[in-house]
């Protein structure tokens, strides 16, 4: 009998975040630079990071370095979005596609890592009475380390194929042909953010609490997030800075429901291969528990995305973005 629920824990990374905030702020736009020597210095800086962390995910096992990759690879993708009318067309798509790779196998290495994290917490100590579920739990951990380890295998593999298709040149030659455009920046990134900003309300406004709904919110959500960190410092205004504040809260409490999902998704699938009944037994309690913990999330995610907290943020957007 399993005891308790898993503990609800969620892997973060403030020192990875404040890396990548550190760039943000070396390179922060100034409203009185062109649009075209922003758009250069900072996919430069972008496409750095992604190559060192993708580097260093290969060789490590530290799961925070995954977690980075995958954060990484969507804010610059983000980026390329923004500044994709100065960019080429054929190399942003390009890009784009590459950093869809890194994401998504950043994204299942993560999922692999959190499980395992979990199953670690719940493991009853050595000493105790339930030896037949420390065993069972022992016996799913070998089974996740081994996904780890291909997975990981698979992040070396993509950067061994990265390399091959010349990401540095191909970075080079983005930045280099940028088109070239008079346009302040300011007014640049402020017309692009109009349509981030429309895109978000959009799927925002929506009434339904189904879990696809919950995804998508969760992605819009994450893609305005990082499109206002390319805003100017001096034009961050106070209704942004609480739009970024609730956009992070948004993102944790999704955060806690896609874990559980992904959880109870990886047991479902260990819970289809050849097993003892006592390990089968453990799988199938765990899979219920984490199916139970991702609806407690989307409820109560969907108790603090009031339509109130939905209508005064999107009328601060609207606000602040609006047509001029």
């Amino acid at each position: 009998m399993l005891e308790g629920q898993f503990p609800r824990i969620r892997l973060t990374a403030d020192t990875y975040q404040n890396t990548f905030h550190g760039i943000s702020e070396r390179f922060r736009p100034q409203g009185s630079c062109y649009a075209t020597d922003v758009a250069r210095t900072t996919l430069r800086a972008y496409l750095d990071e992604v190559w060192k962390t993708c580097e260093k995910a290969s060789t490590t096992v530290e799961p925070e370095t995954v977690r980075h990759l995958r954060v990484t690879a969507r804010r610059t993708s983000v980026a390329l979005s923004i500044f994709s009318p100065l960019l080429s067309k054929t190399l942003v798509a390009s890009f784009k596609q590459s950093l869809r790779d890194l994401r998504q196998t950043a994204g299942a290495t993560r999922d692999y890592d959190v499980l395992s994290e979990r199953l670690q917490l719940h493991l009853p100590p050595e000493s105790g009475s339930s030896s037949i579920q420390r065993s069972s739990i022992s016996q799913l951990l070998q089974l996740v380390a081994i996904k780890q380890t291909v997975n990981r295998a698979s992040i070396m593999s993509l950067r061994s194929q990265l390399m091959l298709w010349g990401w540095h040149s191909r970075a080079s030659d983005l930045t280099d042909l940028t088109q070239q455009n008079k346009k302040l920046y300011k007014s640049f990134i402020q017309n692009r953010l109009k349509k981030s900003c429309a895109q978000f309300s959009v799927i925002a406004k929506s009434r339904k609490k189904k879990p696809k709904t919950l995804h998508q919110l969760r992605i819009a959500g994450k893609n305005l997030r990082y499109a206002l960190e390319l805003l100017p410092k001096k034009d961050l205004s106070k209704p942004l800075e609480t739009c970024q504040k609730i956009l992070r809260v948004m993102q944790n409490k999704v955060g806690d429901f896609t874990d559980h999902t992904a959880a109870a998704e990886i047991l479902k699938q260990f819970s289809k291969e050849p097993m003892a009944d006592d390990m089968l037994y453990v799988i199938n309690t765990m899979q219920r528990e984490e199916d139970t913990l991702a609806n407690i999330s989307r409820h109560g995610f969907f108790d603090w995305w009031t339509k109130k907290r939905c209508r005064l943020m999107c009328e601060r957007l609207n606000k602040v973005f609006k047509n001029d």
